[in-house]
């Protein structure tokens, strides 16, 4: 059978299997008996389901037995190992630490595992190419935006422009330079920028023409200008062009960034799937559970749906408290006290708690974690009784990532425009909205939170995690600003605002028609 599966996998579909995803399929067919053709016919089944799942041209055991437990042979024996809810591949919550560890690779031009399991005590390897490894991703980004691609002779009108390393800086003052690199204060009280070959100071102060976005710390920027006395004298700055989600994709049609499994359906039978339940999903942050406001506020959220088609999802972003949660406190019983009494109230729709799923998001003030991103989830201690109420119901990591369809969500808690305002080096312009710069800021980057590890630290194996890489098509970013929705590069950008301090205001989101619906509850 060795042959057979060489065959198909290699032959005709252009995949290499790894020795022991070769035992695997063998012992698979083995077990069941399968003929020839149904060994064909099953094989090319998993092949092409592997393809469209953009798991990579290297088939891996791991990866290969999840896909062998849900796909059948189509005959009478059963080659699957688990069953499966069959919604389970419609709306799926991805973990943080399930994110897969893609790292890419300038000598390649491809992505790699840096590290065969990503940990929370990382190597001081993982430390070093943090930033490194958000320099080339932006990189290869930006040197594929049609301003930075060499001319062809059928195109010879259109002007390029050309990257410059630091390195390249010495002894050519006067001439003008384009250099991508990292902001950073070196010094105190002098900016620097920081790329692979080394770092220069520079000077701002005749900054004339400046794109929009928030410029702090450890944010990667374009500057434009000459050097003066040893001095990059900045004449223009901005953020690396931003890219679409479609580019991405082509640029990188087997590699599945986003994590997850991917559905075994296909994209006209997802948005077939879109169109007839599209009853939206509502999405609520700062949902003081501890408030007895709060509590019957979202009785009154719940009894509204009851009378027409329940929501496909509710997605409960935190702080589920008002206060921060003191371990080996009284809040302890109180935390846990007002989860199971969220889900007696939700199990008091029983339509609702049937067939929405629900998904906890942790904020600043929820157990547990050291206080680096990404933040574990809410301890199945406090959620136990709230699960046993709630058919579907997820208790998630900050930041996770939600596939429903084929949408793909990011949910990140972070009071971030007050941390970033707070650390700008660059002071935006007057009269501009500040959460366009914010959303503009955050997908250029390509990054949930560009700023200093002191700051706000981040694993450092699981920066992955943080990235905003290819663009989403939505991108919660649940802050205590006032709530907004932004559309940038083919994004859907929410702020929920806040639930319990405000004016129990949330927004629907409708997949079909990609818009969303600020609303508010009236206070009785």
């Amino acid at each position: 059978m060795q042959s057979l599966i060489y065959k198909v996998f290699t032959r005709k579909y252009s995949l290499s299997l790894q020795a022991d995803a070769l035992v695997l399929l063998s012992t698979v067919i083995a077990q069941n008996e399968l003929s020839t053709v149904e060994a064909t016919k099953w094989l090319e089944l998993l092949a092409d389901t592997w393809t469209k799942r953009e798991e990579g041209p290297l088939v891996e055991a791991g990866p290969l037995e999840e896909l062998v437990a849900a796909v059948s042979a189509g005959t009478n024996t059963s080659v699957s190992t688990r069953s499966a809810d069959p919604a389970s591949d419609v709306f799926t919550v991805i973990s943080a630490f399930d994110i897969p560890p893609l790292w890419y690779d300038p000598s390649s031009k491809a992505f790699t595992h840096p590290f065969s399991k990503a940990e929370i005590l990382s190597s001081a390897e993982a430390k070093a190419s943090l930033f490194r490894q958000r320099y080339d991703l932006l990189k290869q980004r930006v040197l594929r935006n049609e301003n930075f691609t060499p001319v062809l002779f059928s195109d010879h009108d259109r002007r390029f422009r050309t990257l410059s390393t630091i390195d390249s800086l010495q002894g050519r003052e006067g001439e003008r330079f384009l250099l991508l690199g990292m902001l950073a204060q070196l010094e105190e009280g002098k900016l620097f920028l920081e790329d692979r070959a080394g770092s220069i100071e520079l000077d701002v102060t005749s900054v004339g023409k400046r794109a929009h976005g928030l410029f702090t710390e450890s944010c990667f920027v374009l500057v434009d200008g000459c050097v003066e006395d040893g001095v990059f004298r900045v004449d223009e700055i901005g953020l690396p062009p931003p890219e679409t989600r479609d580019v991405t994709r082509n640029a990188f049609p087997n590699v599945n960034l986003f994590g997850g499994a991917l559905s075994l359906r296909t994209n006209a039978q997802l948005r077939e799937i879109e169109v007839a339940t599209d009853n939206g999903l509502v999405i609520l942050s700062d949902v003081w559970l501890d408030q007895p406001s709060t509590m019957r506020a979202l009785r009154v959220l719940f009894d509204g749906f009851s009378h027409s088609e329940p929501p496909i999802a509710f997605i409960f972003v935190g702080d589920f408290s008002s206060r921060p949660f003191v371990a080996g406190s009284g809040d302890t019983t109180q935390y846990r006290d007002n989860m199971t009494a969220l889900g007696q109230l939700i199990a008091g729709f029983p339509e609702i708690a049937r067939t929405s799923h629900f998904v906890f998001v942790p904020g600043a003030n929820d157990p547990w974690g050291s206080g680096a991103l990404p933040k574990p989830r809410i301890a199945e201690y406090f959620s136990s009784k709230l699960e046993s109420r709630v058919s579907h119901v997820t208790f998630a990591t900050n930041p996770c990532r939600i596939r429903y369809c084929a949408h793909e969500i990011v949910v990140f808690r972070e009071d971030l425009l007050k941390r970033i305002r707070r650390n700008c080096v660059l002071e935006p312009e007057e009269g501009t909205d500040v959460a366009k710069h914010l959303v503009r800021t955050i997908i250029d980057q390509g990054h949930l939170c560009p700023l200093p590890q002191r700051i706000r630290p981040v694993y450092w194996a699981y920066d992955h995690a943080m990235r905003v890489y290819p663009v989403p098509d939505v991108l919660v970013l649940a802050d205590r600003f006032d709530a907004y929705s932004v559309n940038y590069e083919g994004c859907h950008c929410i702020n929920p605002g806040s639930f319990s301090s405000g004016d129990f205001s949330f927004f629907m989101y409708y997949p079909v028609s990609r818009t969303s619906q600020y609303s508010k509850i009236p206070k009785s």
